[in-house]
């Protein structure tokens, strides 16, 4: 049984109140002391609906409590890192060595035109293309570390369909910024939609109650520094690709708080959009190299 932190304090009065609350509704709750620190435990499965109910009793007792949704462990998202890292080092190794006489980059890369004629599969096959080891690897340590951070709020299955959607979205929004031919490739429109996403659930998802307005809005303005300091730099840089990928993932966010302010349901079955990312990933790469 995985059990979850759902408040924690100092002193044990406040989390033994809490934990009545919750008994008194048939959650099956705990308090326990670890390092001068007590904690109000439940089990994942179980958290959102006891979260909403604490919520609750702290609005309708107007307390002054800082009451924190609880976030999944940062091992849950491992698995989706791997895979993704694991994705691109493949496709990077099928594209330098040409495997099968198939042209992987010239099939496979953003072309604007091409896209904008039909060919919606290479917003999503361009993600996986790289121009050198040192574009692939800042791909794949951003992503990863990006993807974890998410895959917190909503599950890594969810949270790796959505990057690679969102992304998908950034190259096609990229592609009709251009009016004249434009070609592009790299992960990195798929890593700064993860950054946006980020930025939006951590603001909106409330994960943290708050009584600071200001202090609301810290995670977003943070992921849009981090979007000026490291997606606007180098020679080479796709500035608007970078500034797609992170409108189109913000938007994903937002789609996400208004799904998730009516249901938890949908993210039940993360095996289901595990599936549908790999499915769509490998149907955009069969009809690219048809």
């Amino acid at each position: 049984m995985s059990l979850l932190a759902l408040f924690n304090s100092p002193t044990p009065a406040k989390c033994q109140e809490f934990n009545l609350v919750l008994q008194a509704v048939h959650f099956d709750s705990r308090v326990v002391n670890h390092d001068e620190r007590y904690y109000l435990l439940v089990e994942e499965a179980h958290a959102d609906d006891a979260y909403r109910h604490l919520k609750l009793y702290v609005e309708e007792n107007a307390e002054k409590t800082d009451l924190r949704k609880p976030l999944r462990p940062l091992s849950k998202g491992f698995a989706g890192a791997y895979l993704y890292g694991l994705a691109l080092l493949v496709v990077g190794a099928l594209k330098s060595t040409n495997a099968f006489n198939l042209y992987w980059q010239a099939n496979g890369l953003a072309h604007s035109i091409k896209i904008w004629d039909g060919e919606w599969w290479r917003t999503l096959t361009a993600l996986s293309l790289h121009a050198n080891a040192g574009h692939l690897a800042g791909n794949i340590g951003f992503g990863a570390l990006f993807g974890i951070l998410v895959s917190q709020y909503i599950g890594s299955g969810a949270a790796w369909f959505t990057i690679l959607v969102a992304g998908g979205l950034g190259n096609a929004l990229n592609a009709f910024w251009y009016p004249s031919l434009h070609v592009s490739i790299g992960a990195s429109t798929m890593v700064f939609a993860a950054l946006g996403l980020l930025g939006v659930l951590s603001q909106n998802g409330g994960y943290t109650q708050t009584h600071s307005k200001a202090r609301k809005w810290v995670p977003l303005f943070a992921t849009i520094a981090l979007l000026g300091f490291v997606g606007t730099g180098g020679e080479h840089t796709d500035i608007l690709a970078h500034l797609a990928g992170y409108l189109c993932g913000a938007a994903s966010g937002l789609l996400w708080v208004y799904i998730l302010k009516r249901s938890q349901d949908i993210l039940t079955d993360q095996a289901s959009f595990t599936w549908a990312t790999v499915g769509l990933s490998c149907l955009a790469w069969v009809l690219a190299l048809n």
